[in-house]
C-alpha cells in the first residue's frame, strides 16, 4: 500500500454502535473519536421541516407500532418522542435533531454526507438552502442519492456540492453503468458481495469509492487493500485505532 492515502473515517449515522444513531450524542461522538465525516440520514416532517432519521418508518426507533413514517408527523410532535430508550444501553431522553440544530452545534471543519431519504423537491430545497444560509461546506463529504432521478433533480436545484451515487440493490455491472451514463464520480458502495472481477473493473475508473459498511479489522485491512477512499463504519474510534497503528504500512 505503499503511496496509498489512508482512508477517511466515515461515521455511519454518528458512532450508532454505541450510542442511539442519528443523535447529536452519536454525532459529538464521532466527532471525539476523529472521524474524518459524518454521515445521516435527512427526510421531511409533516410541516416540511428536515430531520435526521434513517427508517421508513417511526415504529423501530421510538417504540411504536404505528406503521406511520416521518411525513405522518410534525415536528413538535416528534419533539416529543424518545430516540434514545431503543437502544441498548437506554439514553432515554434524547430527541430527534433537525438539520438546523446539527449545523448549528458541530464545528464547520466537520465534514458531512448528506443522504436524501426521499424525492420530494421540498426535501432538496430545504436542504440547499440551509446549507447556504450557514455558508455549510460539505468538506470531504457529498450529498448522498439513491437513484438516477434524484440525482438529476439535486443536480437542477443549482447545486454546488458533490453528490455521491449509492449502488443500493444494483449489481457492480449496472452500478457501473449508471456511472458510465450519468457521469457520477462518487461512488458509495456494498462491498461484501463483490467480486475479483468488480475490483478490476472498478480500477479502470477515476472514480471517489467509498465502503458501506465495516466494523472489523479484517474488514479494514481488506477495504485498505482495494485503495477505497473512504470506510463506513459504525464505530469510528475502532478505525481510529486500526488507522493509527497502521499507519507505517500506507
Amino acid at each position: 500500500m505503499t503511496n496509498y492515502k489512508r482512508p477517511w473515517n466515515i461515521a455511519h449515522r454518528g458512532s450508532s454502535g454505541e450510542y442511539p444513531e442519528n443523535t447529536l450524542s452519536a454525532f459529538w461522538s464521532a466527532v471525539n473519536s476523529n472521524a474524518d465525516i459524518i454521515e445521516m440520514d435527512l427526510q421531511l416532517t409533516a410541516d416540511n421541516q428536515v430531520v435526521v432519521f434513517h427508517d421508513r418508518t417511526v415504529d423501530r426507533i421510538f417504540k411504536l407500532k404505528s406503521g406511520k413514517s416521518i411525513r405522518d408527523f410534525n415536528l413538535k410532535k416528534l419533539k416529543g418522542l424518545d430516540v434514545g430508550s431503543w437502544f441498548v444501553p437506554s439514553f432515554e431522553g434524547l430527541k430527534i435533531p433537525t438539520l438546523n440544530e446539527v449545523l448549528e452545534e458541530l464545528p464547520e471543519d466537520i465534514s458531512l454526507i448528506l443522504e436524501i431519504k426521499g424525492k420530494e423537491d421540498a426535501l432538496f430545497e430545504r436542504i440547499l438552502n440551509m446549507l447556504d444560509d450557514y455558508e455549510r461546506k460539505l468538506g470531504l463529504g457529498y450529498i448522498s442519492v439513491r437513484d438516477e432521478l434524484t440525482l438529476t433533480n439535486v443536480r437542477n436545484w443549482n447545486n454546488t456540492h458533490k453528490i455521491g451515487l449509492m449502488q443500493k440493490k444494483r449489481s457492480p455491472a449496472e452500478l457501473f453503468n449508471v456511472v458510465d451514463e450519468f457521469i457520477v464520480e462518487i461512488i458509495q458502495i456494498r462491498w461484501k458481495k463483490w467480486q475479483e472481477n468488480d475490483w478490476n473493473e472498478l480500477e479502470k475508473r477515476k472514480l471517489v469509492v467509498t465502503a458501506f459498511y465495516a466494523d472489523k479489522n479484517a474488514d479494514y485491512e481488506f477495504l485498505c487493500s482495494r485503495k477505497v477512499n473512504g470506510i463506513f463504519t459504525n464505530f469510528p474510534s475502532r478505525l481510529t485505532e486500526f488507522l493509527n497503528n497502521h499507519r507505517a504500512k500506507m
